[in-house]
């Protein structure tokens, strides 16, 4: 007896996939738990939110509200800080499962899905979401699950409301948790219902879907796509084409994620070969998954284009780039079923469970990521010490101390100046070191009739400081004429 008749396969994967993902969780919260306080520029987002959650029932800010709500029990059982990252870790792992089982799906075996698994569980691209951006990164574990939903309800032979109903609650799912989940759906799980259905039903779920996200996006523009989202796709090409195909590239600093957008365009020519190839290479899938396959190997190969803009990290193109794994996964699933398992004369099982293994023993036993953004104790001591007067909301121009200070203080913050009682927030990388207004600060404590700066900062009586508007004018009015534009247009990152 072979060990494949004594252990059952099904038994083989779900050991492979409960491990993968007890592992990958452990992995993401080892790395999030390396500092007591939240990382990522958003980091304190997630606990004011789940905060506002618990002592409201309600989001503080505007926001896709699933994630937060997959967050809430870790934070009630602990609290909203570690939550928050119980949350991240334990989202951004489960991704194995659903990668698992699309991939399985369009390589039409287990070992495929094996493979996709591995590839998207241990991809650098997860575990900087699980850091940078939550929201995004347990949104794609989201959609993944309903992009495998529409697929096994295309590729029913009658379709029935056990697998309508299902797929339409993770569509929505996948709407609620992040814009760009439910972009993933519509760019892979979309050509399959549009290969499956009648092309009337089609014309009309297509009419209704779009009017559908543009009565969304104009009700409610940061919870779902708008037309400020849409805008972006103006700015998504560059004239400088990088064939390394970075996630970010600015001034001084280029952001790789491993290449994983450039591995998988190159992946996805392979998988279209294979599609194109399908009948000599005796891959027979249905129609819908070889449409769900285009859908990935396009999207592969866009993400992957040398000419995506990647200079903003607020950008759509540095998103797309972080999303690199999801169809690297799936592609490189459709080019293993073809190209190892029908070639090779090995266990097809066996085979792919050890490409698994070679993909999952690639990661270091301890995670880095580079570029994620960790505060500083000194800063994070200045933001609890902040003196906000109470009814002003303070203007912080950095998002990262923003919710900072919201979270400490429980005062009102914003990014820009508007109307009503407020002070701002000025952060030492935002007045500069030695320039004009760290000089024209420190004078304003010894000036007459002038309301003084406040400083809380442990280390540098300018590092964070509190000022009035009236002292903010003046500091502006005590500028060279260059510093004053500057400061004036008040640059927000």
């Amino acid at each position: 007896m072979t060990w494949r008749e004594r252990i059952p396969a099904r038994a083989i994967v779900v050991l492979a996939i409960g491990g993968l993902v007890a592992w990958s969780a452990w992995q993401r919260w080892h790395l999030l738990s390396t500092t007591p306080f939240p990382m990522g520029i958003d980091g304190y987002f997630y606990p004011v939110q789940l905060r506002a959650l618990l002592e409201t029932g309600h989001l503080q800010y505007p926001a896709s509200p699933l994630v937060f709500w997959w967050m809430l029990p870790f934070a009630a059982a602990t609290d909203p800080i570690t939550g928050a990252k119980l949350g991240a870790a334990i989202g951004g792992a489960l991704v194995a499962i659903p990668a698992y089982l699309v991939g399985a799906q369009l390589g039409r075996a287990r070992g495929p899905g094996l493979v996709a698994a591995a590839i998207a569980t241990t991809s650098l691209g997860s575990t900087y979401l699980t850091i940078e951006f939550v929201k995004n990164g347990v949104g794609l574990t989201v959609a993944l699950t309903a992009v495998w939903l529409v697929l096994r309800a295309a590729v029913a032979e009658r379709v029935t409301w056990r697998q309508v109903v299902p797929a339409a609650i993770a569509v929505i799912a996948a709407v609620l948790a992040h814009k760009m989940a439910a972009g993933l759906v519509v760019a892979i799980g979309g050509p399959a219902l549009v290969v499956r259905l009648p092309r009337r039903h089609v014309v009309i779920g297509g009419i209704a879907v779009v009017a559908a996200f543009g009565v969304l996006g104009a009700v409610a523009s940061r919870r779902f796509v708008s037309a400020d989202d849409l805008a972006q796709l103006g700015g998504l090409i560059s004239a400088t084409p990088r064939w390394d195909a970075p996630a970010l590239a600015t001034d001084g600093f280029t952001l790789t994620m491993a290449h994983e957008a450039l591995a998988g365009a190159i992946v996805a020519l392979i998988a279209a070969a294979v599609l194109v190839l399908r009948d000599r290479l005796a891959y027979t899938p249905p129609p819908p998954i070889r449409a769900a396959a285009w859908g990935a190997i396009l999207l592969a190969i866009a993400i992957g284009f040398p000419l995506l803009a990647v200079d903003d990290p607020q950008g759509l193109g540095f998103r797309l780039r972080l999303a690199a794994f999801v169809p690297l996964a799936l592609v490189a699933a459709v080019a293993t079923r073809v190209l190892v398992m029908r070639l090779a004369t090995l266990d097809a099982d066996a085979l792919a469970l050890a490409l698994a293994a070679v993909v999952v023993g690639r990661t270091p036993a301890r995670l880095t990521v580079p570029g994620q953004y960790v505060p500083h104790p000194s800063l994070v001591a200045a933001v609890a010490n902040a003196e906000i007067p109470p009814g002003t909301t303070a203007i912080v121009p950095e998002r990262q101390i923003a919710f900072m200070v919201a979270w400490y203080t429980r005062a009102p913050v914003s990014l820009h100046p508007g109307i009503g009682p407020q002070v701002r927030v000025l952060p030492l990388s935002f007045s500069g070191d030695g320039s004009p207004l760290d000089a024209a600060l420190t004078a304003a404590r010894g000036t007459p009739g002038i309301v003084p700066p406040i400083g809380s900062h442990p280390g540098n009586a300018n590092g964070l400081v509190v000022v009035t508007e009236a002292t903010w004018s003046w500091l502006l009015a005590r500028l060279p004429p260059a510093d004053r534009a500057y400061y004036a247009a008040w640059h927000v990152i």
